[in-house]
């Protein structure tokens, strides 16, 4: 049964019943539908980041069937045990929430899992869906993850929902409604960037908030005639506004237009599916293609149509927007012009459409016009000085330097940059502090990760935030901290600000503005403008700690992309911390020479059409003995009912004191391997390096699965003098059973014949991505030892050095581009014998 639906029994009270007779109603019995919500939409077992004591959301919905007078209850199971919540009605007003707040405690590394349970009280069915929770080190990364977590819950649970299967957040909600329909736009997006789409699994909750958001996006988009003529005329040329000719462009039928478009264009960009098909909004009528049944990139190019027809033509410092659709006029808005620029830079990298040469230069000289010598920006050509202060119209200047090409290098680049580093510290309120003012930190935020220097259209994202003002160091505008920085980044400020609720409420300069500033939020947290979902990095090294000399293996294999349409393809590594990435590949090895704490960084990139990339930093801790082992649960695991057994493989795990000890005491070794199968907190379910669970998972039956492996040394002997009990190291891993007819278990198919000494092993190369990886052992049950790796297109492998007499088994695993296992080979079995 599957880990995130498995049926689960109750008391004898309950009994089961496949139809009921209630008078003369017959009421066709239906089990509960569980939802929980996953971490990571790409990866529903990887856990939702919490530190011991610190209180956490767990989130979960289920349908409910209302026919003949059911009842239906839920509760959550915190899976370490402490006692369940009681059971509460599920009801049509709730069944969207279904929630419960628990604070775990315990030591880094350990996995929970919770249970969301759903009973109808009326049939006797019941279903449950798992909810996985890892503790953590309290650190800036996991206080983020939380914060995202916890926001989009909020957001998720204030949506209005209709029965026509529409969603938005424009009335009847707190802190996070609008009349403006852009709020539907900008809230979806904080779903979108973090890799939640509407072609998720269904089993996500979130998956059906985004396709009833996309719904009521496209419900809100009209598609205008773009005029007559189409052609535009300003001091920099002549242009065709109509880039595709079908005489419409696509915009909205509210005021202020063009204050909100740029946000829809994020939010449709931000599927990362320019090929679907709208199935809501305005019905196609004679030549207007309106927006019902048309490509989401057709749409798109009819918004970049809309933003080349509607930008202010007239005046003598340049063109840009404002708020409502005006040409031939001087209505230019600095304000207002960060949206059109946001929405277009994605429209040209992400899907191609690079507006007229003509417009885009005459914005260009209004980003350069409208600047003030101390690098601030106006707020409008009728007003020549920031409105509000200056921290809304600056950054807004600075998105749209991104979107013409001007970056590091460039005058006016540097002077906005300069007077943002200048003020990053200021205290005060929105007039005085960009980070007391969501808005402007939001165009910020968006110009730094957007930053191209080139014009290329290939974004440069800047980690610090700089000045030319002599004693003014750099700083990491994102990450720093006090007391360590001057003063906090992005990130921590976002993190101190969220309330307890998980929304964010202000700071800015107008209570108008308080809807979207948790979508904000959310977003500048993952760092995401408009890709549909964020590459992440992971570092794993071992042993971690480590001895001085000592061999490290690093591996980027655990790596993910929040969207799972999209993979990482290249693994980038800083090893001497020296602030050049010199190194690339998925594994690394590395050693340092003395006691102290070494940082080493991996950056990790995406196939996206505009590659984006994540960095992180693990710190290699190296001591002296005595020194805890490194655990490696080893996978992730694919087992196929049609390919037994099925071998867990912790012989990866590292003791980086091995042998050594105090005189005459036993020397330092792991002396227990201890699984937890799914993981409960209690280890204990079966022991060994390379355990033989074919049976624990059959008993299981097809789904996926979190395990834990506890590897223990013997300090306690080894180094009595040092006071320490055995130490201990834990690690989880991922499992998932496949019925044999998956697609994903037709793996190669091998041949074993014997020679003398050797044997040779054959198959049909496939071609996978990261090639073959060799395994041979004495014993069908293992241990399994990795004998090599060889390219996909290889179709054979001869073993040599072998014992003649000695039967050997063998598997041939094909590899993922990262490393890891993708399937199993059949067992092929072979005596080398004398001729």
């Amino acid at each position: 049964m599957s880990a995130r639906s498995a049926v689960f029994s109750f008391p004898h009270s309950f009994r089961p019943i496949a139809l009921l007779a209630i008078g003369q109603l017959m009421v066709f019995a239906a089990p509960p539908v569980v939802k929980t919500v996953p971490w990571v939409p790409s990866n529903p077992l990887i856990p939702h980041d919490t530190w011991t004591g610190k209180s956490i959301t767990l989130k979960g919905t289920s349908d409910v069937h209302t026919a003949g007078g059911t009842n239906i209850e839920f509760s959550w199971d915190f899976g370490d045990g402490s006692a369940p919540t009681a059971y509460a009605a599920v009801t049509l007003a709730n069944k969207y929430s279904l929630e419960a707040t628990h604070a775990y405690v315990g030591a880094a590394g350990a996995i929970f899992t919770a249970q969301l349970r759903v009973r109808n009280t009326t049939t006797g069915e019941a279903a449950s869906g798992n909810y996985y929770v890892k503790i953590e080190p309290q650190t800036l990364p996991v206080e983020v993850n939380r914060a995202i977590d916890e926001g989009l819950w909020w957001l998720h649970k204030t949506m209005n929902r209709s029965t026509a299967n529409i969603g938005h957040w424009e009335s009847g909600c707190s802190f996070s409604c609008a009349g403006y329909y852009v709020v539907t736009a900008i809230n979806v997006n904080a779903f979108l960037v973090n890799g939640h789409k509407e072609t998720s699994d269904p089993s996500n909750p979130y998956t059906e908030t985004v396709q009833r958001s996309m719904r009521h996006v496209f419900s809100r988009l009209t598609s205008y005639p773009i005029g007559n003529p189409a052609n535009q005329t300003n001091p920099r040329g002549t242009f065709n506004a109509d880039s595709n000719g079908n005489g419409y462009s696509v915009g909205l039928a509210q005021y202020p237009e063009m204050y909100q478009l740029g946000v829809f264009m994020d939010a449709i960009i931000a599927t990362g599916t320019p090929g679907a098909v709208t199935t809501t909004g305005q019905a196609p009528s004679g030549g207007n293609p309106g927006i019902l049944g048309r490509t989401y990139a057709s749409i798109i190019q009819d918004m970049v149509d809309r933003h080349a027809y509607c930008q202010s033509d007239g005046g003598t410092i340049g063109g840009a927007w404002d708020y409502s659709c005006h040409v031939n006029a001087t209505g230019n808005d600095n304000s207002t012009s960060q949206w059109a620029a946001i929405g277009m830079i994605p429209a040209q990298r992400a899907f191609g459409f690079a507006a007229p040469v003509a417009m885009k230069a005459w914005n260009n000289d209004w980003s350069t016009n409208s600047q003030l010598v101390d690098g601030t920006y106006v707020y409008r050509d009728s007003y020549f000085a920031p409105l509000w202060g200056p921290f809304a119209t600056t950054p807004s200047g600075m998105v749209q330097l991104a979107y013409n090409g001007r970056g590091r290098g460039d005058l006016q680049w540097t002077r906005a940059e300069t007077y943002i580093r200048n003020n990053f510290a200021n205290g005060g309120g929105a007039g005085s502090n960009i980070k007391a003012y969501y808005y402007g930190l939001f165009s910020f935020t968006k110009a730094m990760l957007l930053h191209d220097s080139n014009n290329d259209g290939v974004p440069e994202p800047l980690t610090l935030l700089q000045s030319t003002t002599p004693g003014v160091p750099p700083i990491d505008w994102y990450g720093a901290q006090t007391p360590a920085d001057p003063t906090n980044g992005v990130a921590r400020t976002l993190v101190n600000d969220q309330t307890a609720a998980g929304y964010w409420y202000g700071p800015s300069y107008t209570s108008e503005q308080y809807p979207y500033t948790t979508a904000y939020a959310i977003i500048m947290l993952n760092r995401t403008i408009f890709e549909s979902g964020a590459p992440v990095a992971v570092a794993n090294c071992v042993p971690n700690p480590a001895v001085a000399f000592q061999t490290i293996n690093c591996d980027g294999a655990s790596s993910f992309h929040q969207d799972g349409s999209k993979q990482i393809v290249l693994w980038e590594w800083d090893l001497d911390n020296n602030g050049t990435f010199e190194t690339s590949g998925v594994n690394k090895t590395v050693s340092f020479p003395a006691v102290g704490t070494y940082p080493v960084k991996l950056r990790v990139t995406d196939n996206a059409p505009a590659p984006a990339t994540n960095t992180t930093t693990l710190n290699i801790l190296v001591s002296t003995p005595p020194v805890a082992p490194t655990a490696e649960a080893g996978g992730p695991y694919s087992f196929c009912l049609n390919r037994t057994p099925w071998l867990l493989d912790g012989t990866a795990s590292s003791n980086p004191d091995q042998g050594l000890s105090e005189p005459g005491r036993p020397g330092n070794t792991i002396i227990e391997y201890s699984w937890d199968l799914p993981p409960t907190g209690s280890f204990g379910d079966i022991f060994g390096a390379q355990p033989d669970v074919t049976g624990i998972f059959s008993a299981l039956g097809t789904g996926s699965y979190l395990i834990q492996l506890k590897v223990t040394d013997n300090t306690a002997a080894s180094f009595p003098s040092s006071g320490q009990p055995n130490l201990t190291d834990t690690d989880s891993a991922q499992v998932v059973v496949r019925a044999g007819t998956d697609p994903l278990c037709a793996c190669v198919s091998i041949t074993a014949t014997p020679r003398p000494t050797q044997v040779q092993l054959r198959w049909t190369p496939t071609n996978p991505p990261g090639g073959y990886k060799i395994l041979r052992a004495t014993s069908q049950a293992g241990p399994y030892t990795t004998l090599a790796t060889v390219p996909g297109n290889n179709n054979a492998y001869l073993a040599t050095g072998l014992t003649n007499g000695t039967t050997y088994y063998f598997r041939v695993q094909e590899q993922n581009l990262n490393g890891t296992p993708k399937c199993d080979s059949n067992l092929g079995q072979a005596t080398p014998t004398a001729r």
